[in-house]
């Protein structure tokens, strides 16, 4: 159920949430990507879920109330389908003097209303709670424990049971299904449509299916980390494997070559693209599922995580009107994410941005995206080289890797335009180093450079079981921190409770090393000064190094030492 759009638009308009020039905006991005216009609000950091619903409450007349402070009888919960609760979005919660309260997100229609009233032979009253508020409700109350679900699937499926699918070799559609609609389907697909589901309301980024020796074993990477969520039995992992193949249109037959493909589906009412890799190994084809949220890209560059200090110098960079900004880091750590991040900072009308992405990951409104296709030759260097004849203002290169990609890059740096890139190195330093081992001429690479910045993400420490933190000298030590520099300071960790599934950790936060070039280093990168010379006048001139950048961040009580132990290690 969704509020008018006009409803909602004057909602918040008369509480003085918005003003006219963000709901423009936000109505723009609400039409041209088809994401609820409340969602494209709180994305684009104009308002929160609890505003908007308490405007709502005040322009209809209604209560508010917070789902985890209710408990909801078996009565109400037993009155209607589990499955048209969670196709309408709406709980029961209470009966009083012949009346039945139900929990929205946002007001329903008068004919729900009426039909409503109808089934259950009562009047209905509604109450208004957040969309993660009655999200978190419904799960805890119609959806069952997840191994529990998977015992049951697996009771019904016999040695002797293989489903059917498609003959070998056979092309297959890709479906597009809601992934909660597996009533009439066979177990093994239910199953398959279980481990996604897991997943997705697991806050999972990957889906790892491995086949061991004896057993086929399901891991999720929950905030960076793998977790063994589930282990199979081996003689189900062919007809597992097969099912995810079919989903993501990747050839069934073909189990010796490595494959690709991709699965779109829905879920909790928004779009997931999930990207689908196949690797042959000594037991059978390893599959990871990396699951990416449509609408989850919207960010605003404050949610970065940046310090005062480190924001301006970063804002200096990507003002610049021509140059090259990098950003480094290894896989998984949201170099991505912060260049859709400046993207849509800098993402004006009069501004035309060109991308060049292998893949696209995200379709960001206004900006002409092209994806790397390697088979008919369109790779970074041939888009690059047209994107120049386009006359862009800015352009995105997903990844320099080669000499030919970086000359081009720097090519166009050079006539005008500002380039934004990734790298993978260790460091913002070595990225220096790394261009020039490619082959770039060190004055080229010292006069278009304008910044580079590392990356890497860090578990942020679950706020709902918070508490503080006692190490040792001796612990201190074996992280590589400096006792003296920390003997004043407070630290905190999680202890572990039902809102972090007892891991301590909830979400993902940055941290960073920024170099921005002076003349001081343009010399030195021109006479190919050493990395370490590098990074060392950098600090001096302002650069905090990531393991700094994590120590300030422990210290504020965002994460943990041993958090951004794991993650800098022993580096300074």
């Amino acid at each position: 159920m969704n509020t008018p759009l006009y409803q909602l638009e004057d909602a918040l308009l008369n509480a003085g949430a918005i003003n006219k020039e963000q709901l423009d905006k936000a109505r723009e991005i609400n039409k041209k990507e088809n994401i609820p216009l409340e969602d494209v609000l709180v994305n684009l950091g104009y308002s929160t879920y609890q505003e908007i619903i308490r405007c709502l409450a005040v322009h209809y007349d209604l209560s508010v109330i917070d789902l985890e402070t209710v408990t909801i009888s078996p009565e109400m919960l037993s009155l209607l389908p589990p499955s048209l609760i969670k196709k309408y979005g709406f709980i029961p919660v209470s009966k009083n003097n012949g009346n039945i309260t139900i929990a929205v997100s946002s007001p329903p229609d008068l004919g729900f209303i009426d039909n409503l009233r109808f089934r259950l032979n009562a009047d209905i009253k509604c109450v208004l709670v957040t969309p993660e508020n009655l999200k978190n409700a419904i799960r805890k109350y119609f959806d069952q424990e997840p191994s529990e679900t998977i015992d049951t699937l697996l009771k019904e499926l016999t040695v002797h049971e293989i489903p059917a699918h498609k003959a070998e070799g056979e092309k297959v559609d890709k479906p597009r299904r809601e992934t909660n609609d597996t009533e009439d389907e066979g177990p093994i697909i239910q199953l398959v449509a279980l481990i996604i589901n897991k997943a997705a309301s697991s806050r999972a980024s990957d889906i790892h299916v491995e086949p061991l020796s004896n057993r086929l074993r399901i891991r999720y990477r929950i905030d960076g980390v793998c977790q063994e969520v589930d282990v199979l039995p081996k003689h189900l992992q062919d007809s597992i494997i097969s099912r995810i193949k079919i989903l993501a249109n990747i050839d069934i037959a073909e189990k010796r070559r490595p494959q690709d493909g991709r699965i779109s589906l829905a879920y909790a009412g928004k779009e997931l693209d999930i990207r689908v890799s196949c690797l042959p190994s000594i037991y059978g084809e390893s599959i990871v599922m990396r699951l990416l949220e449509k609408s989850a890209i919207l960010l605003d560059l404050k949610k970065l995580g940046f310090y005062e200090n480190d924001d301006k110098r970063f804002h200096s960079i990507i003002k610049k009107p021509n140059g090259i900004f990098l950003i480094t880091g290894p896989t998984g750590s949201g170099k991505t994410t912060t260049l859709y991040a400046v993207i849509n900072e800098l993402n004006k009308t009069d501004t035309k941005i060109i991308t060049a992405e292998d893949p696209v990951e995200y379709t960001l409104p206004g900006v002409n995206q092209g994806e790397v296709n390697d088979k008919i030759g369109y790779n970074f260097p041939t888009i690059l080289r047209t994107m120049l004849r386009q006359d862009p203002n800015i352009i995105l290169v997903g990844e320099i890797r080669d000499t030919e990609t970086a000359d081009t890059a720097i090519a166009a740096a050079l006539t005008g335009h500002l380039v934004l890139s990734t790298l993978h190195t260790n460091d913002a330093s070595s990225a220096i180093t790394r261009l020039i081992d490619m082959g770039i001429k060190p004055f080229l690479v010292a006069t278009s450079l304008q910044g580079i910045m590392a990356q890497r993400l860090v578990r942020m420490i679950c706020t709902q079981c918070k508490e503080t933190a006692t190490y040792t000298n001796d612990q201190l030590s074996e992280m590589g921190f400096e006792i003296e520099e920390l003997k004043d300071a407070s630290f905190y960790k999680g202890r572990g409770c039902k809102h972090c599934n007892n891991i301590g950790y909830h979400g993902r936060m940055g941290i960073y090393e920024l170099l921005d070039m002076n003349e001081t280093l343009r010399d030195m990168t021109y006479r190919v000064a050493a990395t370490n010379e590098i990074r060392k006048v950098a600090r001096t001139l302002g650069m905090t190094t990531l393991k700094e950048d994590g120590l300030r961040k422990a210290k504020d009580g965002k994460t943990t030492l041993e958090e951004v132990f794991r993650i800098t290690g022993m580096d300074n």
